[in-house]
């Protein structure tokens, strides 16, 4: 699987592509060969269309995330990775295995019975020829992109859209009570963590003292818990706020069977197991770094439980399809001209933004462009791709930029 890809719909791809300072206009040769896979030539031209958009995409999330925070953005193309080598580099790195994926996985759509429908295709070359129009002449001789390449890009993410339903389509969807098992709690926490630190910056811990008073606060809410009419029902959010307000019970659900879940501490999860529906735990738990006033809301909750089969379907169907994914790219050859796809730079010096299109008879902003029958239909964060390398794309929402 690549780690960054580019899942843009097609009202994204209709949007205006704007860029700064092109100094370096004209100087690419669109279709040059820029890689090959296995015996299929990818241009330049369609390479770098994928790069720009996102480029695009992330700066304007980054220059969202810089604004929240009162900040100028400052550089990050040119910051180091881990691995040594600058972002820049390595969203073109992403780039090329998105690249190798797209193209494998439209050799293997005849495998599928997966194909453009007319429909498709036209609101494919509806859309490529609207980004075209949209995009001055400067600007598409910098991208070095045909309406052949813009069309080309579509139509490989409308087949890797289409391709998953059939990759999944045997995945066993059998899921047992027992697997799935939910159990419901509503607990209050009160945090034995010290919230001060020394000199070095190391927490400091506790006193005996201190954990002795926090104990007692959780008492008071146990017996409060007790006391009332229906300890089942009884308002524990409410009766922990009376103790101190600035405490909260919190209703979660974990596996029965103990595994998969690693937010509830243990400690809760032993102390209800032998408990009946409705059931107050009848001592403060003492858990690694609280303690806990808990009771038993249900010990197999059947919603939960049914939610939890649907998760546990969609993880075996997200296993398989990159499983099969990550087969047929392992087998496939690829070979990068290096030396054309070297005369591509991202640098924090030429950016791109995504513009959105204005309408001719009120010139307004159309956000979508939306296209029926092309889109991509995942989303993961875009901005932490950049961070760990993991897949991104947006919800097909073009957006202006501060930059004009």
């Amino acid at each position: 699987m690549s780690k960054l890809s580019t899942k843009l719909a097609c009202g994204m791809l209709a949007a205006a592509l704007g860029a700064g300072g092109l100094a370096g206009c004209g100087s690419l040769d669109g279709t040059q060969t820029v890689a090959t896979v296995d015996s299929e030539g990818v241009t330049l031209g369609l390479a770098n269309y994928m790069l720009r958009m996102n480029q695009a995409e992330m700066e304007s999330y980054y220059r969202m995330l810089a604004e929240s925070y009162g900040m100028d953005g400052g550089e990050y193309w040119s910051t180091e990775t881990e691995d040594g080598i600058t972002y820049g580099e390595d969203l073109k790195n992403n780039v090329m295995d998105t690249i190798k994926e797209l193209y494998v996985m439209r050799a293997h759509a005849k495998d599928y019975g997966v194909s453009i429908t007319e429909e498709e295709q036209a609101s494919i070359d509806e859309a490529a020829q609207t980004f075209m129009d949209s995009n001055d002449a400067e600007v598409l001789e910098e991208l070095a992109v045909s309406e052949e390449d813009v069309k080309t890009y579509m139509e490989l993410y409308t087949i890797r859209q289409k391709m998953r339903e059939p990759m999944v389509a045997d995945v066993d969807r059998e899921v047992s009570d027992e697997e799935a098992a939910q159990t419901r709690v509503t607990f209050v926490e009160v945090s034995t963590e010290g919230t001060e630190t020394d000199e070095d910056g190391n927490t400091v811990d506790l006193t005996d003292e201190e954990k002795a008073e926090k104990m007692d606060q959780a008492q008071q809410i146990l017996d409060k818990v007790e006391a009332a009419e229906d300890p089942a029902s009884a308002d524990m959010d409410a009766l922990a706020k009376e103790v101190d307000e600035n405490l909260s019970a919190v209703e979660r659900t974990f596996s029965s069977s103990g595994e998969g879940d690693e937010t509830t501490d243990q400690a809760i999860k032993d102390a209800v197991a032998d408990l009946e529906d409705g059931q107050v735990v009848s001592q403060v738990v003492e858990g690694e770094t609280a303690y806990y006033v808990v009771r038993l809301e249900q010990q197999f909750d059947e919603e939960a439980t049914e939610n939890e089969k649907e998760l546990i379907i969609s993880d075996r169907e997200d296993t398989q399809y990159e499983n099969l994914v990550q087969e047929w790219t392992d087998a496939a050859e690829m070979e990068v001209e290096n030396s054309v796809w070297n005369k591509v730079k991202v640098t924090d010096t030429q950016p791109y933004e995504l513009k959105q299109a204005e309408t001719e008879d009120t010139g307004t902003t159309d956000s979508t462009g939306s296209t029926d029958g092309a889109e991509s239909t995942d989303s993961t964060d875009a901005g932490q791709a950049a961070e760990d390398g993991e897949d991104t794309q947006t919800d097909g929402t073009a957006e202006e930029t501060a930059e004009e």
